[in-house]
C-alpha cells in the first residue's frame, strides 16, 4: 500500500509534459463486460516496463483514466469518484465545445517517439477484445514549449506542492486518494485567420508576449484575454489545474491537445464555462475565434492503489 498522496499518483500526472505523447482514446464495444475489460487492464503496467526497460532515460509512462460511462464495467465493485460527469457540450454563438465519445483514455509519454508509437500497438492488441480505438493523436514538444500559434504554453503551471495540491485527490474514498480528474479536447488552429492577425492584438488574445513569454500587464490585457477567461478564482484566490498540453498534426492540419488535470473536475469546467460563455459585457475568450475544438471528455485517472487491482503478476 502506497502511504503518500504523491506515492499514490500515476507518474505521468504529476510530472511534466514529455518531448513525445501519444494519446489514445477508447470505446467499449456492445460486448465487452468486467472481464475483458480488466484483462486489457492488467497488461497495461507489464507493456509499460516491457518498453521501459529498452531505454530507462527515456521516462517512458502510460496513464490510464476511465469516463463515468465505462465505469461500472471496468470497476463494477469500486464506488464512482463523486465528480466525475461526462463532458458538457457548451455552445454560444459560432463557440462550440461538443462532448464525444470517449470510455477509457491512455497516454503515453516519452522522450522517443518511436518508444510510445511501440507502446500504442501493444496497447491496442490488449483492448482489441474489449474496445475501439477512436482516436490515436501523437504529440510533441514544439520549440520552446511553444504551441503551433507561436505562444509558449503551460507557463502558469503550478510547481512542487502547489500541484499536488492542484491535481490530486485528497478527500474521497481511500482507493481514489492520490487519482486525479481529467478533461482532454482536441483543437485545431485556424492558422490563416490567426496569422492575419497583427502581433499586437495575438499578443491581448493570448495576453503575454509573443517572442518573451512576459504577461501583460493590466492595463494592456483586456478582459477578454485568454489567461484572463481560462483562470479561476474563487473568494479572490485562484484555484490551479495542471495542463500537460502538446502540440500535434502536420503542415496541413496542426492543433493544441489540451491535457487537463486537477483534483477537482469542477474547476476545469469553470474555466471551460469561462471561456465560452460571453459575460454581462458581451466578454468570451477571443482565443476561440481562432481555434475549433472537435473533442470533450473527462475522466478519472485511478490512483496507482485503483491500478494494483488489475496486476496480474
Amino acid at each position: 500500500m502506497k502511504n503518500t498522496i504523491v506515492e499514490r499518483a500515476q507518474v505521468g500526472v504529476l510530472s511534466d509534459p514529455s518531448t513525445f505523447a501519444e494519446y489514445l482514446t477508447f470505446v467499449l464495444k456492445n460486448s465487452a463486460d468486467t472481464t475483458s475489460v480488466q484483462d486489457a487492464l492488467s497488461q497495461i503496467s507489464g507493456i509499460e516496463k516491457s518498453i521501459a526497460q529498452k531505454d530507462p532515460s527515456a521516462n517512458l509512462s502510460i496513464t490510464v483514466g476511465i469516463a463515468k460511462n465505462a465505469w461500472s464495467i471496468a470497476l463494477p465493485y469500486v464506488v464512482m469518484p463523486k465528480h466525475l460527469t461526462t463532458f458538457t457540450e457548451m455552445k454560444d454563438g459560432d463557440r462550440h465545445f461538443p462532448s464525444t465519445a470517449g470510455d477509457i483514455f491512455l497516454m503515453i509519454k516519452s522522450e522517443r517517439i518511436d518508444l510510445n508509437y511501440q507502446a500504442a500497438k501493444y496497447l491496442l492488441a490488449a483492448f482489441r477484445e474489449s474496445a475501439e480505438l477512436v482516436e490515436d493523436i501523437q504529440g510533441f514538444k514544439y520549440l520552446d514549449n511553444r504551441d503551433l500559434i507561436d505562444f509558449v504554453d503551460g507557463t502558469e503551471n503550478p510547481k512542487h506542492q502547489a500541484r499536488v495540491n492542484a491535481v490530486l485527490v485528497q478527500d474521497e474514498a481511500d482507493i481514489h486518494l492520490g487519482g486525479s480528474y481529467l478533461t482532454v479536447q482536441r483543437y485545431v488552429d485556424r492558422e490563416l485567420a490567426w496569422h492575419e492577425q497583427p502581433q499586437a492584438y495575438q499578443e491581448q488574445v493570448i495576453g503575454r508576449t509573443k517572442f518573451d513569454n512576459i504577461e501583460l500587464d493590466d492595463d494592456e490585457k483586456p478582459a477578454w484575454a485568454h489567461n484572463n477567461k481560462s483562470k479561476v478564482v474563487i473568494d479572490d484566490q485562484e484555484i490551479k489545474m495542471l495542463r500537460q498540453n502538446r502540440p500535434f498534426g502536420n503542415a496541413l492540419e496542426h492543433g493544441t491537445m489540451f491535457i487537463g488535470f486537477a483534483a477537482d473536475s469542477n474547476v476545469i469546467e469553470t474555466s471551460l464555462r469561462q471561456m465560452m460563455y460571453a459575460d454581462e459585457n458581451g466578454d468570451y475568450d477571443r482565443l476561440l475565434d481562432f481555434v475549433d475544438a472537435k473533442s470533450g471528455a473527462n475522466y478519472f485517472v485511478l490512483s496507482q492503489t485503483a491500478m494494483e487491482l488489475f496486476d496480474d503478476e
